[in-house]
């Protein structure tokens, strides 16, 4: 999918530290030169980073590389707290590689962050040690303003680049195609799965959309997002029954229904591809951490 290009302005600041707060995080799937540190604060839903995708709750906390594509999608088909809130929230940090002069992540002493952002372009997750440190940060560098911003973000980058928790997002084989797509053609029909997944969907209702035949969509879907409209969709459908295993009392049949799967049988099939594991092992293990 051709994501679109965001243009970051930061007029008197070296680097962007804004908060996010919505009623809902819309799909927006997009990138940007800039590395971005996002950190969610109050939100649930699905999170896509280049050709990964999974559900995302409160306490995400992620490092995107340069023109990563990228968007976190908020799902009011399973409410939390923060849908009853009223309200997503988010506070995020944004810079170009060159904010503090062309050379300054190759001095000595900032090589192990160098290394690290050379690692975000993947797309990099921090739970953990590294998440309970970075948190009240977050909150504490949008607070600030001028030097204490500045001393408390280089600190934050100091705590990421020694993390341990960390996972990357994106395949090491995934490169961003960011020319030759339609990008209001693939955005529109990525919009419209991201709305009706949870109902049966196929590649034809999907192609007319993109009034493409069915055969040529499937070649433009694939070329643009690194994978076929069914694993797309049944990423997305996996997702949300994570979320719902998590968080619901609701048995696996009825979970397998409501995340848009026609069959039980199916929906455990391609829950264990995807997470290798059976629905029930996957809430147990939730189950038994809490």
């Amino acid at each position: 999918m051709k994501p679109l290009f965001e243009k970051i302005v930061a007029p008197g600041q070296s680097f962007l530290c804004k908060e996010r707060i919505d009623r809902s995080f819309g799909f927006n799937w997009h990138f940007h030169p800039e590395y971005e540190l996002t950190y969610i604060v109050q939100s649930q839903g699905q999170r896509f980073v280049g050709d990964s995708i999974e559900p995302y709750g409160g306490g995400d906390l992620i490092l995107l590389g340069e023109d990563l594509p990228h968007t976190w999608a908020s799902d009011p088909a399973a409410p939390g707290k923060a849908a009853k809130a009223g309200k997503h929230y988010a506070i995020y940090a944004q810079w170009p590689v060159a904010f503090l002069g062309e050379d300054f992540f190759e001095k000595p002493e900032l090589l192990v962050v160098a290394r690290l952002l050379e690692r975000s372009s993947q797309g990099l997750r921090f739970t953990g040690a590294a998440l309970k440190e970075v948190a009240p940060r977050m909150k504490k560098m949008f607070e600030a303003s001028g030097f204490e911003r500045l001393m408390c973000f280089l600190d934050i980058l100091g705590i990421l680049a020694h993390a341990r928790d960390v996972k990357p997002l994106a395949s090491k084989g995934y490169l961003p195609n960011l020319r030759h797509v339609d990008e209001r053609r693939i955005d529109a029909v990525c919009r419209w799965i991201n709305e009706q997944y949870t109902r049966p969907i196929g590649q034809p209702e999907a192609a007319s959309r993109a009034h493409l035949s069915v055969s040529a969509f499937s070649r433009f879907f694939k070329k643009s997002m690194g994978k076929s409209f069914t694993a797309y969709v049944n990423e997305l459908r996996v997702g949300l029954a994570c979320r719902m295993l998590i968080e619901s009392d609701k048995n696996v049949a009825e979970i397998a229904y409501t995340s848009g799967f026609e069959n039980l049988s199916n929906f455990n099939r391609r829950f264990r591809a995807l997470k290798k594991q059976s629905p029930g092992e996957y809430r147990r293990q939730f189950a038994q951490t809490g």
